[in-house]
């Protein structure tokens, strides 16, 4: 069942744009829009799903942890840097009153008060910034320390998995492979290391005298970072389109209506744009899909329209040699692993067993496709599910 496809011209010239600039990357958007032209169920296809899974920062990648702490302490400096400013602001104004007050002849009592309160406002702020200089070496010796940290686990997590994907692909195995996985483990627990409870230094606790000195307390390490606010619910039959290309994750949201047509409303490009832009997408193309059902098409909106996957193929690639249409075909193919999974009646904790996998990552890695799991793990999968898994290199498109 062919469909015809027409889209946005904004979307159009995405898409021209991308085929010049990341011919891979194109073909293989190219490849999942002519799956869903060529299905008779879109919807059905792995690589479609409900919008408004938004990438999250991953909890389990201790980089995207340390980026939080990091946060997290550049906030608790800043907050800091507020008080210094207030403590300034009180100062200033007790040398203010106690200046007018000696002017106009004040009694002793009232300068020896005046006099009292200017000394309390010098030592606040002399202590606020003093703690303030200490928190700012601390925030610049960590970021030291996380840069470092990072670099060395992504050169770990770089060369290991390089070693077990050869080894996966049936090549000579690496005679450090342990080595390897030693050395990744151990730049994972140093990035790690950063995120228990830390001392900090900005705390300050009122004395008798009314003075607050500065204290030092234990704060609770970073939070995992959390997920994006949620959005409104997306207006029914909104669909996302999960392309994978080249590691990048592009997202498409389209409706298949009428029957006969796939329109595209919105696209996201990478995994910082799904996280910050994800919920604005979806309300847009939420409200597009409801414009074009009340009223059809805008008339403001230029649209650019195909009569099905042929003509869309000859217009976006005419270089084509049938690369897009056999990739098309794979996609169409392809299974999610938790559909995989329900139709063997297995359950996680089986496929854990079989795997040797923990039951958490085999959640983790279903709910945000294989392309998160390392070689290993989707072996280890393959296996534990009896399915065959296929490693695609070179300048063409990859498999999601």
């Amino acid at each position: 069942m062919g469909r015809r496809l027409r889209m946005t011209a904004e979307l159009g010239g995405w898409l021209t744009e991308l085929e010049e600039s990341g011919p891979p990357a194109a073909a293989e958007v190219g490849a999942a829009l002519v799956a869903i032209l060529e299905s008779a169920e879109p919807s059905g296809l792995a690589i479609v799903g409900e919008p408004g899974r938004t990438a999250r920062p991953d909890e389990d990648d201790p980089r995207a942890i340390a980026d939080y702490a990091y946060q997290e302490r550049l906030e608790e400096l800043s907050r800091w840097r507020r008080r210094v400013a207030d403590a300034a602001t009180a100062r200033r104004g007790a040398e203010i009153r106690l200046s007018e007050q000696q002017a106009s002849g004040a009694s002793g009592a009232v300068i020896d008060d005046l006099s009292e309160q200017l000394v309390t406002a010098q030592q606040r702020e002399a202590a606020l910034s003093e703690n303030s200089q200490r928190l700012q070496a601390e925030v610049d010796a960590f970021r030291t320390t996380k840069e470092t940290a990072k670099a060395r686990y992504t050169a770990a997590e770089a060369s290991l998995r390089v070693a077990e994907a050869v080894e996966a692909l049936g090549g000579e195995p690496d005679p450090d492979l342990a080595q390897r996985r030693a050395e990744f483990l151990a730049a994972e627990e140093r990035l790690r290391a950063l995120h228990p409870p830390r001392e900090w230094v900005g705390v300050t606790r009122a004395g008798s005298d009314g003075v607050e000195h500065v204290e030092s307390a234990r704060a609770q390490g970073p939070k995992p970072p959390p997920a994006p606010p949620d959005a409104a619910e997306p207006v029914s039959g909104l669909l996302e389109l999960r392309a994978d290309p080249l590691g990048s994750d592009i997202r498409i949201l389209f409706a298949a209506e009428p029957p006969d047509t796939v329109t595209l409303l919105a696209v996201l490009e990478g995994p910082d744009a799904i996280s910050e832009h994800g919920p604005r997408a979806m309300a847009l193309a939420s409200d597009l899909l409801t414009e074009i059902r009340d009223r059809g098409w805008p008339a403001d909106i230029d649209e650019v329209a195909v009569a099905d996957s042929t003509e869309f193929v000859a217009r976006f690639f005419p270089a084509d040699d049938g690369s897009i249409a056999a990739r098309a075909g794979v996609l169409a193919a392809m299974t999610l692993l938790a559909r995989l999974r329900a139709d063997l009646q297995m359950t996680i904790d089986e496929v854990a067993a079989r795997s040797g996998l923990t039951a958490r990552r085999i959640e983790a890695i279903e709910r945000d496709g294989l392309r998160t799991a390392r070689v290993h793990e989707a072996v280890a999968l393959a296996r534990a599910l009896g399915a065959r898994l296929e490693l695609a290199a070179g300048s063409g498109p990859v498999a999601g």
